[in-house]
């Protein structure tokens, strides 16, 4: 078992490199974009928020999704280290789709958190304390998440419980 939660940080790395890649290519286009027509994607951030979820965050979960309930079972990382996503077959879909939304909560949380504050850092204003929770908030969950996974030897966290899922070695 112990072996599983070593091959499940493993797949986390891959994957999460991967979408680093995909972040750094997008945030290159955007400064590209934005400095060609000359758009302040700062001056309001729910519309950064909305761009960033569209062109970021929903592919990230889509890519996730559509991986995890395909017959490879996981994303290019958890195939990589033989591991697997398991469910009820009945509820696969709907399982999945909620695995994914909760793991990357956080993750979409964090960056609400940061479209404020840069908002409010380049229009010289004092950042509110909501801004400080919505930046915090997500820490305090990954770190249970990681807990979860950690305690779990890596066969299921916090989100895998709720949605009734969980990771096997692949024999």
């Amino acid at each position: 078992m112990r072996q599983l939660l070593f091959k499940r940080i493993l797949a986390s790395i891959i994957d999460y490199t991967i979408v680093a890649g995909y972040a750094g290519v997008l945030f290159l286009c955007t400064n590209i974009i934005s400095l060609k027509f000359n758009l302040k994607l700062s001056e309001n951030p729910m519309i950064g928020q909305l761009i960033g979820f569209l062109i970021l965050t929903l592919p990230v979960i889509t890519y996730s999704y559509l991986t995890e309930k395909s017959v490879w079972r996981g994303t290019i990382g958890k195939r990589l280290q033989k591991i697997i996503v398991l469910t009820d077959q009945s509820k696969i879909s709907r399982s999945i789709l909620l695995r994914n939304i909760l793991k990357y909560l956080p993750w979409e949380i964090a960056h609400t958190g940061v479209h404020w504050i840069v908002y409010y850092s380049s229009n010289s204003i004092e950042t509110p304390i909501w801004v400080w929770v919505i930046l915090i908030l997500p820490q305090i969950v990954s770190v249970m998440y990681f807990i979860s996974i950690v305690s779990s030897k890596g066969e299921s966290s916090i989100y895998d419980r709720i949605s009734m899922t969980s990771l096997f070695e692949k024999i």
